[in-house]
């Protein structure tokens, strides 16, 4: 999926998104027979904007935490846990390009290690971190809960699904003279490329190669006015 808006020749586009997020959490409680129960009080897959953490590649989060419950729900058979207990998160599976890092910070987390939460109250937040990712595409973890003290059995498996945010740049285009016109975009624009094609058309675009000028805050690329009609957009490899 491509989140992407062709720009016709003589045209300036202008694109841009918005998103009302839930609050990002996971809820670690017990049900009636003991065993370790999860709730995810978000709406998958979770967007990971682009890493402000140095060091830290990719679009990356702390802010999903993983919370001990405060409150009994016996209607929803889920219960606050015992201070007996000493938990850990662990890593079941990762799909390629999708890491979360472990509890000292050192490294990634490799399958089949622990991340330590430790006992409840607990107010715990992994840093997830997609390394290299495409935006659209989905990436998944899963993992499981476990308590080394075995007050309670092991949880299910369960999923957590991510996607990289997408950057909207504009296109812009004026006439810079009579015989030319000239696209910019921000220099933000990090990794995309401008393609073109003379169809509105997604699988006939090709990149532009002419190399763009930057302009102060602006990439820009002048080209001829009289050519057959193209249209533009903006896309990363």
């Amino acid at each position: 999926m491509q989140f992407i808006r062709p720009l016709m020749l003589g045209l300036a586009g202008l694109m841009f998104i918005s998103s009302l997020l839930a609050e990002e959490e996971i809820q670690v409680g017990h049900n009636a027979v003991g065993q370790l129960q999860i709730r995810k009080e978000y709406a998958p897959p979770l967007v990971l904007e682009r890493s402000v953490f140095p060091g830290i590649p990719g679009y990356a989060t702390g802010e999903v935490g993983f919370h001990s419950t405060i409150l009994d729900d016996s209607n929803g058979d889920f219960f606050q846990l015992s201070t007996g207990a000493d938990f850990r998160l662990v890593l079941l599976a990762k799909d390629p390009g999708m890491e979360v890092w472990n509890d000292h910070g050192s490294g990634y987390l490799n399958i089949g290690e622990m991340f330590f939460i430790g006992e409840a109250p607990f107010d715990t937040h992994p840093i997830f971190d997609i390394v290299k990712g495409t935006p659209g595409h989905i990436y998944s973890l899963t993992f499981q809960l476990h308590d080394l003290n075995a007050v309670y059995p092991d949880s299910a498996p369960f999923n957590m699904t991510f996607t990289p945010w997408v950057d909207y740049f504009p296109l812009n285009l004026v006439r810079s003279d009579a015989g030319h016109v000239r696209l910019s975009w921000s220099t933000n624009a990090v990794d995309w490329k401008l393609m073109s094609s003379p169809e509105l058309n997604s699988s006939g675009f090709t990149l532009v190669t002419n190399a763009p000028d930057v302009v102060g805050t602006n990439f820009e690329i002048t080209i001829p006015a009289a050519q057959a009609q193209q249209f533009f957009q903006l896309k990363l490899p």
